[in-house]
Parts: C-alpha cells; structure tokens; sequence
C-alpha cells in the first residue's frame, strides 16, 4: 500500500523526455534528482530509493507523496475506495502535532494526534484525528473523555471507530472517529484504556433491545472486508434516569460450528467483570474479538452455519443509587444468539485464500 500511494506531488519544470500512454496507464521515466528543504537555518535532504525514486512526466518532476510528506514530519494515510468516499481513493495529509498536543492514556497503550472537534448538534460534537498503537490492545476498550476547564470529566464515549480496528498492529497509526455528548462545551479532552469494559454517556436514549430499565444489547454481527474479519457488538445499557449499582456481571462470549444436532467451538472468550455503578442514560461497551474466520489452528474455516452467542446468567441483582433496596432484573438479555451462515466466497475474501 506504502508504494501504492507514494508517487504524486511536487511538479516543476524540467527537461523534455519522451512521454506516452499505454491504455490506462502512463509511461514515465526516472529523474535522479537531489532533494533538500531548508527550514529555519536547517537543512534535511530526502533520500530516494528504486522503490520510491523521482521520475519525470509531462516535463515536470514527481516526488513520492509519503517520502515528501513524511520528510516534512508529517503523516500520510491512505484509505481504499469506498462508498462514502464517492469510489475514489481517500489520502490524507496530517501535520504533525508539536508533542504537547499529543493525548496520550496513563499507561500508554494509545497516542492520539491532530484531534478536531466540531458541533454536530446539540450537546453533541465529533471528534477525529490520528491514533497510534502503542501496546497491545487485546481486551481493552478505548474512551474518551470531555473535559470542562477545571478538567473535570463531563462527557464519555468509548463508541470509536479505527479505521480498519482489526488490523490496527503495535507502532500502526490510523484515522480514527467518535461522537461525544458532553455537558456544555468541552475545553480539552483526555484518553483511558480500560480491561473489557468503556463507558458512553447520553442524555436520553431508548434501546429496543432492553425490555427493562437497563439490560444487554447484543446485536447481529456482520462481515466486514475492509477489517478482513467477523464483528460483533455487546453493550450493557442502563436506559433509566437513575444511577445503577450492579452486582459483577460474568459473560462469556461463543462462536460455535453448527453441525446437525451438536456443536463446536471455535472461539471462546471470557469477558472481565462488569460491577459497580452504572451511570444513568449510559452504557458499557465490551470489548469482544474480531474473527478472522480461522479455527482454532489458524485454518480457515468450512462453509456452513455458526453460532455467534452469549453466556450470561438469567437474573442480575441491583440497587438504584442511595436506596438499599435490592432489585432483580430477569431475563435482561432478550437476544443471546445469532446464526451465521457463512458462504465459501466470504471465508476466502476474509482469509485471503
């Protein structure tokens, strides 16, 4: 991808050579050229490569985007075409923060750069930048914080979007996006990385998924090719005006071969304990694992159909905030099972096969 997207941009004025079109494709020809920008009385000089050289077109000079770029201590992102993108191949440009523009988490699993706000509506704003991957972030859940100008916490969302999550590797960097809903208007923002769980903060929302005041919302997954895997989503929900305290909610998340009468594992993942306060008008979001549509050898896996579920008790006990009167919430899990049948054609796109 790196060369895919690296000739392009600085076009002066040179010495005619022959040019000529093939088809779809251009004819050009190598423009051994030394480079060098000068900036505040220092001088950085570009070195090219066979892989990233200059070449000349229609009488002027091209250099590689990302080497240009990047010598200039910015960071280039390529994304592929999409729909949203009007089937065009999506580069963007980002000027490197000076580091103390940097947010980074307490333990630096995450650095976040070049970050924009912007109202989307009311009590509402958008946020997008640049993320890097600092450590593994298996079993961790991202959230982001809206602080007030005493830094006082007053808007949380842990629904961010990275482009192309699944495939985000330590030392990669990526576009990433999330709303928030603070109260008023946020004056800085700061990063957590919490195990499993990541909170989201509303002013009203309605879940058709939660029969009761606060329950699981486990919806359908779906294929995603662009993240070349099997993704899933699980929130517990508190939908009422009122805190929550809930005693520790064990959930363990399945993904099962359907073989006739019986089943087979595939995956098998054991969520942390979700306990304590549930804020009102606010969820959790779980964190659960892509897959990559392999067995539990790293082989793909046979067409067929599958079983993508949840293991959750079917009573959870707690109390509403300053009440010691104990509640119980039965059955807070109204869909805990999905099936999936999942063609050859999907597994091999998915699996490069």
């Amino acid at each position: 991808m790196k060369k895919f997207i690296s000739g392009i941009i600085v076009g002066i004025g040179i010495s005619a050579y022959t040019v000529t079109f093939a088809s779809e494709s251009l004819q050009a020809f190598f423009f051994p050229s030394k480079v060098a920008f000068h900036n505040k009385g220092e001088t950085t000089e570009v070195s090219f490569s066979n892989d990233d050289p200059i070449i000349n077109y229609n009488n002027k000079a091209y250099i590689p985007l990302r080497l240009f770029s990047e010598t200039l201590n910015a960071k280039v992102i390529y994304s592929a075409p999409s729909d949203s993108s009007g089937g065009k191949n999506v580069i963007d440009i980002y000027l490197n923060d000076d580091d103390k523009n940097v947010i980074r988490d307490h333990d630096n699993f995450v650095s976040i750069s070049n970050l924009e706000s912007s109202p989307s509506g009311t009590n509402s704003y958008s946020l997008s930048g640049l993320i890097t991957i600092n450590k593994d972030l298996e079993g961790k859940v991202i959230e982001i914080h809206a602080l007030d100008s005493n830094k006082k916490v007053t808007g949380s969302s842990a629904e961010i979007t990275i482009e192309g999550g699944s495939l985000a590797k330590v030392g990669g960097t990526r576009k990433f996006s999330a709303p928030i809903f603070p109260q008023g208007t946020p004056t800085s923002f700061e990063v957590v990385v919490k195990d499993s769980w990541g909170l989201t903060n509303l002013e009203y929302f309605s879940d058709g998924m939660i029969n009761n005041v606060a329950g699981i919302s486990f919806g359908p997954p779906s294929i995603d090719e662009n993240k070349k895997a099997l993704i899933s989503g699980l929130q517990f929900k508190n939908q009422s005006k009122n805190d929550l305290n809930i005693e520790p909610l064990s959930i363990e998340f399945q993904i099962n071969k359907v073989i006739g009468d019986r089943k087979e594992i595939v995956k098998s993942y054991k969520l942390s304990d979700l306990k304590g306060e549930i804020p009102a008008m606010s969820w959790y979001k779980a964190y659960l694992p892509a897959w990559d549509l392999r067995d539990q050898n790293s082989l793909p896996v046979t067409p067929g159909k599958y079983e993508v579920s949840i293991i959750v008790p079917n009573a959870l006990k707690y109390n509403i905030e300053g009440t010691a009167v104990t509640e119980t919430l039965n059955n807070f899990a109204k869909f805990k099972k999905w099936d999936v049948e999942l063609s050859q054609d999907q597994i091999n796109k998915i699996t490069n096969n």
